[in-house]
């Protein structure tokens, strides 16, 4: 796993890894005042939609810390680089949210509410092959563009808005990473392999819609429908699945992360 000056040749992990470093930032980048104009329906609500991601912040951290090894095991400094800053990015988000609940005086749903959540996360956890991690990573980060990108829509000039917007760079540079190493890496899967992959996607959909279901009071009162979310959500990840061959057929463009 430790090497002797290994290689570093991949220039786009590379340019990738220097974007996450100059891109840190902390809280007091953001404005936390606003919260107390927040009505109390509206708190519990944000409360428990944004529950799957925050449980999806902790869960990244974890992830990283096990796929990490794995990845410098075959060689790729590069990719270890990235995802090292990564590990960063998801801690903040995850401390982020945290005083996000503290400021709207609010809890995360407990597990019993939302089981579902935790079964999603523990199917991301299991996984013990670096590609189908980052493959998993990526719904995963098009869950949470999904979600900040509905607060950033539905509350833009709120702290839930401008916390959301922040976030969403990070996001982008981590669909970025997870494209050039899928890019990099499924050429050398097989077709039994590639379809775990759409296996992998077909089990963590039906999850996400239970999940849809027992967010639906929330989301209703914050005027979001489950179903949009979840066809959204879909939408991306298929453009992703065509874009980089996972899926057979003709591949597609899906848009570019902004790195």
């Amino acid at each position: 796993m430790i090497r002797i000056h290994p290689d570093l040749t991949d220039d786009e992990l590379l340019r990738l890894f220097d974007k996450g470093i100059r891109a840190q930032w902390t809280q007091d980048a953001i404005d936390w005042s606003g919260a107390a104009s927040i009505s109390e329906a509206k708190r519990r609500a944000l409360a428990d939609v944004i529950t799957p991601v925050y449980l999806g912040e902790q869960t990244a951290m974890v992830g990283i810390s096990t796929v990490l090894p794995m990845v410098l095991n075959r060689g790729m400094a590069e990719a270890g680089l990235y995802l090292s800053s990564m590990g960063l990015d998801e801690a903040r988000h995850f401390h982020n949210l945290h005083q996000l609940y503290d400021l709207l005086g609010q809890e995360p749903l407990p597990r019993r509410r939302l089981p579902e959540m935790f079964r999603y996360h523990a199917r991301l956890l299991a996984r013990r092959e670096p590609t189908e991690w980052v493959w998993g990573i990526l719904i995963s980060d098009l869950f949470a563009k999904r979600f900040y990108g509905g607060f950033v829509e539905r509350f833009p000039d709120t702290l839930v808005g401008r916390l959301s917007a922040r976030t969403l760079q990070d996001e982008a540079r981590h669909q970025a990473f997870s494209d050039r190493y899928l890019t990099r890496m499924l050429p050398t899967m097989t077709p039994e392999g590639r379809q775990a992959l759409l296996d992998m996607r077909d089990d963590l959909f039906r999850v996400i819609e239970v999940l849809g279901g027992r967010l639906r009071p929330a989301m209703d009162e914050l005027e979001w429908s489950p179903e949009e979310f979840i066809a959204g959500l879909w939408a991306d990840t298929e453009r992703w699945a065509r874009r980089l061959h996972v899926k057979p057929g003709e591949a597609v463009e899906a848009p570019e992360p902004e790195a």
